[in-house]
């Protein structure tokens, strides 16, 4: 089956929204086996909307809406649906209870123009929305779906979870799907693409990367009318991506890098200290949003560039770094002590900095460090100075415990 996806609104045109809808949806598809051919936005145009709806129907066997379905005058996606399939809307008595009764519990009573959002039409099937007071429909039309739902994501999401995908997949045959997702830290995506060449071109089961804040993600899909069979095609795969990208892979979809990096310290009952010194405290609070953190962290500190380097006068970036590792390796008990040093250095002349960046992780047993160089933003070189570190101190804490087992 394929789908389009339309998104439709003005605002969306006039780019005073960003749509975070279409994201979300076209994994939601790809989960059903749905591939997404093609994503749209639309203003609020009857003519453009009812024009867009036949050539994504022409096109697709599913078409997914979202915006412009509530009361307003400019709220056109249900005339359109309408005129598409030659039906006329109606009111739907139950539909126009439940928009009264959202009102009427919050002490309100509904707007006249509120009757709009209780419409139907003979070959859709509304959609309860218990967040609004916009129902959305599935629609049957020449033997295809016409999904429709709001825009506003937290009463679409559940709209689309509780009430549109399983319709939908009543309505396909039966195929089981099965995805995994593995998360890389550490090589970039092009890399990572280059060390999977092989597993990708196998083209069952279909292996993606897609770049990502945390890291680059790998991600496998399989279907098959044996749940056994597309699940085992995941497996290999797995097992043949983890093979192939060694340590970088540190966890599945769920799994966030800071957990990576505590998870193993507070298994081994092990302790870390950092000194940040111009990345804003940025390392910090990566850890610090994870639960384990008040298990692992017993000491921290905050500095500038300039204040740690004119504390330690240090000749270059990794020492510095060393500095600030080992200053914190002193001031008690700890298993790990992190330093992270990072140099902007002058900008060019569209604000891109050659920054020099210093990482430095010692323990009972010694020093390790590293120095990395990156040509960006300020906000960039810290967040990427951030997630180096993340990993630099995953790495250490790993190698720690193989070399040094419990």
């Amino acid at each position: 089956m394929k789908a389009t996806l339309l998104s439709i609104g003005s605002e969306l045109l006039q780019g005073f929204l960003t749509d975070t809808n279409v994201t979300f949806l076209a994994q939601e598809l790809g989960t059903l086996g749905i591939e997404v051919v093609g994503v749209f936005q639309v203003g609020d145009s009857l003519e453009r909307l009812t024009l867009a709806l036949e050539r994504a129907l022409d096109d697709s066997d599913l078409v997914v809406t979202t915006g412009g379905i509530g009361p307003t005058a400019d709220d056109l996606t249900r005339e359109a649906i309408a005129d598409v399939c030659r039906e006329k809307p109606e009111i739907d008595p139950v539909a126009l209870e439940t928009v009264r009764d959202f009102f009427t519990r919050r002490g309100a009573v509904m707007p006249e123009r509120n009757e709009k959002q209780a419409w139907t039409i003979p070959s859709a099937d509304i959609l309860p929305n218990p967040n609004g007071t916009a129902p959305g429909w599935l629609v049957r039309h020449n033997g295809k779906f016409v999904v429709s739902m709001p825009g506003v994501p937290r009463e679409m999401m559940p709209m689309w979870r509780n009430e549109a995908a399983p319709r939908l997949a009543d309505s396909m045959p039966q195929q089981s799907i099965v995805t995994q997702t593995l998360k890389t830290i550490g090589i970039g995506e092009s890399a990572a693409e280059q060390e999977l060449r092989d597993i990708i071109e196998r083209g069952y089961p279909t292996v993606a990367t897609y770049a990502k804040n945390d890291g680059v993600h790998i991600r496998i899909h399989a279907s098959s009318e044996q749940r056994n069979e597309a699940q085992g095609a995941v497996d290999r795969a797995e097992a043949d991506i983890r093979e192939a990208l060694g340590h970088y892979v540190y966890g599945y979809l769920d799994d966030s890098l800071p957990h990576a990096v505590l998870s193993p310290l507070v298994e081994a009952g092990d302790t870390l200290a950092i000194w940040e010194a111009g990345t804003s405290g940025q390392v910090i609070a990566l850890l610090m949003s994870d639960d384990l953190v008040s298990q692992a962290i017993v000491d921290g500190r905050v500095t500038s560039h300039n204040t740690a380097n004119e504390h330690f006068k240090a000749e270059n970036i990794v020492e510095l770094a060393r500095h600030c590792a080992n200053a914190m390796a002193s001031n008690g008990d700890t298993s790990y002590s992190l330093g992270i040093a990072a140099n902007l250095g002058p900008p060019d002349n569209i604000g891109r900095h050659d920054a020099r960046i210093g990482i430095a992780v010692a323990t009972s047993r010694g020093i390790s460090e590293v120095e990395h160089k990156v040509a960006a933003a300020p906000a960039e070189v810290r967040r990427r100075a951030t997630l180096l570190a993340a990993e630099f101190l995953r790495l250490s804490i790993l190698d720690a415990r193989s070399s040094h087992p419990a």
